[in-house]
């Protein structure tokens, strides 16, 4: 069930003192704070040149305003450095204009999350980074989830973590459960997909990645393995960890305190744990419709 601490935020209770929460209050009241909120002298004048920019896009149609989420979240993340925050905006409306396959509503993905294929962890790590898990394993039917599905479900994922305050300051950690992965999982992913997948992890989001971690990873991981990589940037493959079943190396780069036992951790979490995220992500829903709601109506280069 999800609940609503003092500040009007929504949670998920798990007992225990733990709890799944964003730390951001649902779509309509945040709109009601946003646009009720004094904004300094130099993010009113950051948004002046953010909406010069856009204008100077002729086909690129976005709200510039403190009313606009996804605008001021660039500008906080990057300390009203319009260049680079613009540059960032601008490359993911133009990734999406080019590929709109992965772009659903979230009521189309929902059932992603409810399955337990897509969550975070309670608790950040040590260094203060959210933990976001993605189970692409035995447990993903191809034939239910389709991986346009996935991918859009991951992307979903994405957009809330941007919502969280410890993402933004902190960044993630991505771990990827590979357990029972087989070549009917594989034979779903694509040059294209594969290429999508990656651009959204780096340069589409102002939350810091500090780590992809795979692990349960066989055989045909490094199959699979052998499509990514070519699509993921030396800076990222830097970042890429395999563990297997070495739970004592996983340990190395995320704190056993914050794991559950099947990764090597002493989180216990309930039963109710997987299918909650699902529940939770739907007072976040408006987010996600108004994220996709701008974005470029034709050539991004103008013609």
């Amino acid at each position: 069930m999800v609940k609503f601490n003092e500040r009007n935020h929504p949670f998920v209770d798990l007992g225990d003192g733990l709890s799944i929460c964003l730390n951001r209050a649902a779509y309509h009241d945040d709109k009601e704070l946003r646009r009720d909120a004094a904004v300094s002298e130099e993010t009113a004048m950051a948004l002046i040149e953010f909406r010069r920019l856009v204008e100077t896009n002729r086909n690129l149609d976005v709200k510039v305003d403190q009313n606009n989420w996804t605008v001021m979240l660039y500008l906080r993340c990057y300390d009203n450095d319009v260049k680079r925050a613009f540059a960032l905006m601008d490359y993911g409306y133009r990734l999406l204009h080019r590929v709109t396959d992965y772009t659903m509503p979230y009521a189309q993905v929902r059932h992603v999350f409810e399955e337990g294929l897509i969550r975070y962890l309670p608790n950040c790590d040590e260094d203060g980074a959210v933990v976001f898990i993605v189970e692409m394993s035995r447990r993903w039917n191809p034939s239910k989830i389709s991986l346009q599905q996935f991918i859009a479900a991951i992307r979903v994922g994405g957009l809330a973590l941007m919502l969280n305050p410890d993402a933004q300051r902190n960044g993630c950690k991505v771990l990827f459960d590979v357990d029972g992965l087989s070549m009917s999982h594989v034979s779903h992913f694509t040059p294209r997909s594969s290429n999508f997948l990656f651009d959204l992890i780096e340069k589409c989001t102002p939350i810091v990645t500090k780590g992809m971690h795979t692990v349960n990873n066989g055989m045909m991981y490094n199959v699979l393995f052998a499509i990514l990589k070519p699509f993921m940037s030396k800076d990222l493959r830097s970042k890429t960890y395999m563990h297997g079943k070495n739970w004592s190396s996983l340990a190395k780069h995320i704190s056993p305190k914050c794991l559950p036992p099947q990764y090597g951790g002493t989180m216990e979490l309930p039963d109710c744990y997987r299918p909650a995220l699902g529940k939770l992500l739907q007072h976040y829903e408006g987010y996600f419709t108004e994220y996709n709601s701008y974005g470029y109506t034709g050539n991004p280069d103008g013609k």
